[in-house]
């Protein structure tokens, strides 16, 4: 009972959070779905590009009856999203926890879960991942932040300690990249595990765009992974390019997770821990 209520406290608090960065209509639509329980997570396989074996899982934030719309595609505060952020790092959390009380571990997948790197070096993000940490360390062994990194350098020293707490207490650390990428040579001071990139090949534009990083990433032997594949052509063109891994609709439908929420007599009853 004491860790479902710590569970309960760490829900709450992230569900002021999302309460408080409320300064846009489409701020309210969110805050509207996540209290009618309609913002969940939709989980996708990663897949290796030659044997096609499940290695790791994809999550992120969706709403809509069928999980169809990301939260991120509408205009939200940077408040807003960073409140989301975290939510999903927590989510990924009890995912986490579910397979291990649930699995046996020779069937245990790494959850990735892509997130701003502002919204942990933010005060408020900060203090939500020191009771993330706090509530399930074996569970966060399993989850494997995947960073998007875009920031200024003068930013640098805060992003490079997140890092190595990140590597000390993660399952492993990626970086999430999209094109064009301005943080090639961050990248290459700071190794990630693995990269995933956010790419299209739809226009010769896309293509010509993807290749510097590509051959960057051949430099520097670093593993990537080709995220929003479309066609069995694409995935060989990703092949050939040196994706390691890959997911996409053509090959897995995302399946939404849904975890119980907490009744307003709940709520009313936990103090939150943020400080002001």
């Amino acid at each position: 009972m004491a860790n479902l209520n710590v569970h309960q406290l760490m829900l709450k608090t992230l569900t002021v959070l999302i309460e408080q960065h409320v300064d846009t209509e489409d701020d309210m639509l969110i805050l509207d779905a996540f209290r009618q329980n309609d913002i969940k997570h939709v989980c996708q396989a990663i897949r290796d590009v030659k044997t096609a074996d499940v290695v790791y899982q994809h999550v992120t934030l969706r709403f809509g009856s069928r999980g169809e719309q990301s939260v991120y595609r509408f205009e939200l505060s940077e408040g807003m999203r960073f409140a989301l952020d975290l939510y999903s790092l927590y989510l990924a959390l009890r995912q986490s926890r579910f397979q291990i009380d649930t699995f046996h571990p020779s069937l245990l997948n790494h959850i990735v879960v892509p997130i701003d790197a502002n919204a942990l070096l933010w005060r408020k993000g900060h203090e939500a991942l020191q009771q993330m940490l706090a509530l399930d360390k074996r569970a966060f062994r399993f989850v494997i932040p995947s960073l998007q990194i875009q920031m200024p350098e003068k930013s640098h020293p805060q992003l490079v300690s997140l890092i190595a707490r990140m590597r000390a207490h993660a399952g492993a650390l990626w970086f999430d990249i999209s094109i064009p990428c301005q943080q090639l040579e961050f990248m290459r001071k700071h190794l990630p595990d693995r990269v995933k990139l956010a790419i299209s090949l739809d226009s010769k534009t896309d293509r010509h765009a993807l290749l510097p990083v590509v051959r960057f990433l051949r430099t520097h032997k670093m593993p990537w992974v080709a995220g929003r594949v479309a066609s069995q052509g694409e995935l060989s063109q990703y092949r050939l390019l040196g994706a390691t891994h890959y997911f996409g609709y053509f090959s897995d439908i995302p399946v939404s997770m849904s975890f119980k929420p907490l009744t307003d007599q709940e709520l009313l009853g936990l103090e939150p821990e943020f400080t002001e």
